[in-house]
């Protein structure tokens, strides 16, 4: 009679911070139909719905012992996404298979604000001869080789949630727990997908800070912004500079050079819009070498929270073939008006909006 070992595999916690270090976020003029579509994978509606909003109150209990305000669940679908496709591939990244960066597929589908990024997992895993591990979660299903008990959900968040908080450091130096205790985070979109066996949670922390109804409008090189700043939590923002970055357009080899990478940017910044200044004086540089250019803006009126921007890209900068992303940075104003001395350096994202220019 043959006799197989069963072996118990190791239930391995893993985080893959990503963080978008001063850069994220969009809406989008341009779309491909290959992402993937939330009927690809389907739950019981209330079991997710009952997963997030329980996922949000760990999130939010973690917050409130730093007399932190509450974050507001967010019904962008991108996070869910995400989370589908990790499932799916059993691997964990900041990138889908078709290349895209989280701020791109939270763009595509109709984000607003500025977005960063958490995303872990929970999975069944065996050691390997050279003292890392590989996942087995798909061979649990063959009992006679392998015991695994069924991952519990709501343990699996918790457990997630406690590693981003108090086991963050080593593995990602603090930019999971950095991420649920930012100050200027208003919302959280968050994706859950699992099996029995594997369980991955992607949390898409996001700044709301531009009313809905701000209107971005593009012809040719010009580039406008009207638009009205909510800030129900008195930060007393007012506008310091727009940005802008240049990507190169998504592939699935961009995927495979930097899916195991646990951070990502914006690409390359390009250009600095700031407020016009009298005609005796001009933007220089900061160091020489710098390969973003600081142009004045069009029009810069800013007044009691409303903003009216026009600027003009230019011709310079090739955007032929490349996605471009404007990030709009505020800094906070105190009671005199004046910028706060105390986080004079802290510029805050309110938003970024993707332009994607199509390929000829």
């Amino acid at each position: 009679m043959l006799v197989m070992n069963k072996y118990q595999p190791l239930l391995l916690v893993g985080l893959f911070l990503i963080v978008v270090l001063t850069f994220n976020s969009i809406i989008l003029t341009f779309a491909w139909k290959s992402l993937l579509k939330l009927s690809d994978y389907r739950y019981d509606s209330k079991k997710l719905e009952d997963l997030r909003y329980f996922a949000l109150s760990k999130i939010n209990d973690d917050r409130k012992k730093y007399n932190l305000p509450p974050l507001i669940l967010s019904n962008n679908t991108a996070a869910q996404i995400h989370a589908n496709e990790i499932l799916r591939t059993k691997s964990l990244s900041h990138l889908t298979l078709d290349g895209y960066k989280p701020y791109m597929l939270y763009s595509f589908y109709n984000g607003t604000g500025y977005v960063q990024q958490n995303v872990g997992q929970i999975s069944y895993v065996l050691a390997n001869n050279s003292q890392g591990y590989y996942t087995v979660s798909d061979q649990c299903y063959d009992e006679t080789k392998f015991y695994c008990p069924v991952i519990d959900q709501y343990d699996a968040i918790s457990n997630l949630e406690h590693s981003m908080m108090y086991n963050d450091k080593l593995c990602c130096n603090d930019g999971h727990r950095n991420n649920i205790l930012n100050k200027y985070h208003t919302h959280v979109s968050i994706g859950i997908a699992y099996n029995d066996y594997y369980f991955v949670m992607v949390q898409n922390f996001e700044n709301h800070y531009l009313g809905p109804n701000f209107k971005i409008m593009k012809e040719d090189d010009d580039i406008k912004l009207e638009a009205r700043i909510s800030d129900p939590d008195k930060f007393d923002f007012v506008i310091n500079h727009v940005s802008f970055f240049l990507d190169e357009f998504p592939t699935k080899l961009h995927y495979e050079k930097n899916r195991d990478k646990n951070s990502y940017d914006f690409g390359d910044l390009k250009l600095m819009v700031s407020k016009p200044l009298p005609s005796d004086l001009e933007y220089i540089q900061e160091k020489e070498g710098d390969t973003y250019k600081i142009i004045e803006a069009k029009k810069w009126e800013l007044k009691e929270g409303d903003i009216n921007l026009e600027f003009q890209i230019p011709e310079t900068l090739d955007v032929k073939d490349k996605i471009l992303t404007m990030v709009v940075y505020a800094q906070t104003v105190d009671t005199e008006g004046d910028i706060s001395d105390e986080i004079s350096n802290d510029y805050v994202p309110l938003t970024s909006y993707t332009f994607f220019n199509s390929q000829s």
